[in-house]
């Protein structure tokens, strides 16, 4: 049987308790990566689809992983197609996070595709992961799925926090994901120096949010801490980041002891 699909109710009665679920971006096209990361206590990871090099069998085993290791499988995927959208649900994912939403249509677009018919326009098939491999049970699993799967949009244009109250208002949408990267390209900042002018974006999305009911998602490192859910960098950015720690500290320890030993010499 397929695994569970339990994103949106998990991640509900953790945010309704006041935690934070946490997360983390993944690149590597290794499922040991996501096993890895589970077991180290993360939420959820976000198979990335987008910058990442995950195509659909990597997805899959993925969420493989992500199975044996309790966290919860995301996939951001390319944009926002319903094709995608069907793929990578048919392997498993838990949820998709869709780039470049900026309308409430894009919205409406992306939570029909990740919902069966008649509910959304999401193609049935028992004959992948998703679907076990078998019709046992079949309407209730797709109510379940209906019901827990979650649809992610990421606001990361100008035009996005423009419309945010509408897209916050649309039915099927409990989370959004704000893109400071994005967003601080398409206002001409340097989201290294400038991210206090992001604020008054944020605050605009934060507040939309909370008027419709809704949840905020945002990178950690950034000043946006009052999100509901948070997601560290990608994993590959955090390696690269210990491992020029690691040669750092490294070879100050040799200069350390270089100076130590010429002190030491003596010609007596």
């Amino acid at each position: 049987m397929s695994q569970e699909i339990t994103a949106r109710s998990r991640f509900t009665a953790m945010m309704n308790r006041g935690e934070k679920p946490y997360g983390i971006f993944v690149s590597s096209i290794d499922p040991a990566v996501t096993g890895l990361l589970g077991n180290a206590g993360f939420d959820y990871v976000v198979i990335d689809g987008e910058h990442g090099r995950n195509d659909r069998g990597h997805v899959e085993n993925h969420v493989r992983a992500a199975g044996s290791s309790g966290v919860v499988p995301l996939v951001r995927i390319l944009e926002n197609s319903p094709a995608l959208i069907q793929s990578m649900l048919d392997v498993g994912a838990h949820g998709i996070v869709v780039p470049h939403v900026d309308t409430a249509q894009d919205a409406k677009r992306a939570v029909e595709a990740s919902r069966y018919a008649p509910r959304g326009r999401r193609g049935m098939c028992p004959a992948c992961n998703s679907g076990g491999y078998t019709m046992d049970g079949w309407i209730e699993r797709t109510r379940e799925a209906d019901e827990n799967i979650m649809t992610i949009p990421i606001l990361e244009s100008r035009k996005s926090i423009e419309n945010v109250e509408e897209i916050v208002a649309v039915d099927g949408i409990d989370v959004v994901l704000f893109g400071p990267g994005d967003l601080s390209a398409d206002m001409g900042l340097d989201l290294n120096t400038d991210t206090a002018l992001l604020m008054d974006a944020w605050r605009r999305v934060f507040a939309a949010a909370r008027a419709a009911g809704k949840y905020v998602l945002a990178p950690t490192d950034f000043g946006f801490d009052e999100a509901d859910m948070l997601i560290a960098p990608m994993e590959y950015m955090l390696l690269h980041k210990l491992a020029r720690s690691m040669v750092a500290e490294h070879k100050a320890s040799l200069r350390g002891t270089g100076r130590r030993n010429k002190g030491d010499s003596s010609d007596g």
